[in-house]
């Protein structure tokens, strides 16, 4: 699949954030040419302002540990060794604390809690490594012609490139899906999510703890100790008229709130970081690959943060999207076939779709004031808490990617 032409590359990925990088890097370890696109420069794509943090399950860390990067996330993050869910909604009917534990699936730790920047720097730094990748930043894909075998894109900056497969991972307003003519549907929550960090004086422990309250989850989860006092990283959902009046709150007042959602088990906040906020919504496409466009990450699905699902998806969008790119090098096949795009459907569809609609199932579940719903989800955390069977069902699901298991996650 070599080619000889400056402006001709097998595949390119529009979108450098964590998917785009990822599945840049598996792809360059292929005889094979690539370019990476995005809007933004190198110093604003490794730049994060917020103080976000994502929980990379083990699926995730594998394709890290294939990629020979394991070690430089290992020394930036916090191991999660627990799961401490507990019913915090104050109603009539509520459900026992459950306890997830990684020893149950004899394993040292479920995931690593990465800084988000530190994610985005780490595997940047990786890109130069690779002669077979050209990074194209501050640039944006213009206009797409498809051609019988190949399609052509205009960049912003007037360049004309030539590739046989477009790589979607250019987020939930992406470009590569309108170009692919993909219908999307959306589900908007009535509620908006917080995400900050915060410094105290009581170390957290390795485990997170996720209060289910009325509108929505509140989760606290440890991060690397600073040298002095410890850290951790919030996520919560509110209403958005209430997500707005928390974010605008003084530091204080935001702290005694904390502390008291929370009945103290971090001890006294020093400090907190910068707080985004993003609406809720759950997000999925009619198809995840048309016309030599296949898509990955938020371009593909966007779900509620409960248990961490979203990011790790796009973990295994890309490393599906690594073996089905494989093959077709094996195979001396087309990478753009309408073959490859069905195949990369029916891979993600079950996984996408199940997920999707567990989340979508859980954050209802909280916001609902149906009693029998209550009920079933009282019922379903009592069996949690009574049966180790179900839970390490329910962790082994979350853990791994539903049905096949691509070769970068074995």
């Amino acid at each position: 699949m070599k080619n000889s032409n400056i402006n001709q590359y097998d595949i390119v990925i529009s979108g450098a954030g964590s998917i785009g990088l990822v599945q840049a890097l598996l792809l360059a370890k292929h005889d094979i040419k690539i370019a990476i696109i995005d809007p933004k420069p190198l110093e604003a794509i490794t730049k994060v302002d917020d103080t976000r943090n994502i929980a990379l399950m083990q699926s995730s860390l594998k394709v890290l540990k294939y990629l020979g990067i394991f070690d430089k996330f290992y020394t930036k993050s916090r191991p999660l060794k627990k799961l401490h869910i507990v019913d915090a909604t104050n109603r009539l009917l509520r459900a026992p604390e459950v306890v997830f534990s990684a020893n149950e699936l004899d394993i040292e730790y479920f995931a690593l809690n990465v800084p988000m920047g530190a994610i985005l720097t780490t595997l940047c730094a990786e890109l130069p490594k690779h002669s077979n990748v050209t990074c194209l930043f501050n640039n944006k894909i213009e206009k797409l012609e498809q051609q019988t075998s190949s399609m052509a894109l205009t960049l912003s900056d007037g360049l004309v490139i030539n590739t046989k497969l477009l790589i979607g991972a250019d987020g939930r307003n992406s470009v590569a899906r309108k170009f692919a003519n993909i219908d999307i549907t959306t589900k908007l929550y009535p509620q908006t999510a917080l995400g900050f960090a915060f410094k105290h004086d009581r170390d957290l422990g390795d485990f997170s703890v996720e209060f289910h309250r009325k509108n929505g989850p509140f989760t606290l989860i440890p991060m690397q100790n600073p040298e002095k006092g410890f850290q951790t990283s919030l996520v919560w959902s509110e209403s958005h008229q209430d997500a707005e009046r928390i974010k605008n709150l003084p530091k204080p007042e935001l702290a005694e709130l904390i502390n008291k959602i929370s009945n103290g088990i971090v001890g006294k906040i020093t400090e907190i970081g910068y707080i985004a906020s993003f609406p809720l919504a759950n997000i999925h496409c009619s198809t995840y690959a048309q016309d030599r466009i296949i898509l990955v990450g938020e371009a593909a699905h966007i779900l509620p943060p409960i248990g961490a699902q979203g990011m790790n998806l796009g973990f295994q969008d890309a490393a599906i999207v690594d073996d089905l790119v494989l093959n077709s090098i094996k195979t001396d096949s087309d990478v753009g076939s309408d073959l490859v795009m069905k195949q990369y459907t029916k891979q993600r569809k079950m996984d996408i779709n199940t997920r999707g609609k567990a989340t979508d199932l859980l954050n209802i579940s909280l916001l609902s004031n149906f009693i029998p719903m209550q009920f079933a989800r009282g019922m379903g955390l009592f069996m949690l808490q009574k049966s180790k069977t179900m839970r390490v069902k329910i962790m082994q699901k979350a853990l791994h990617p539903l049905g096949r298991t691509p070769t970068s996650m074995l």
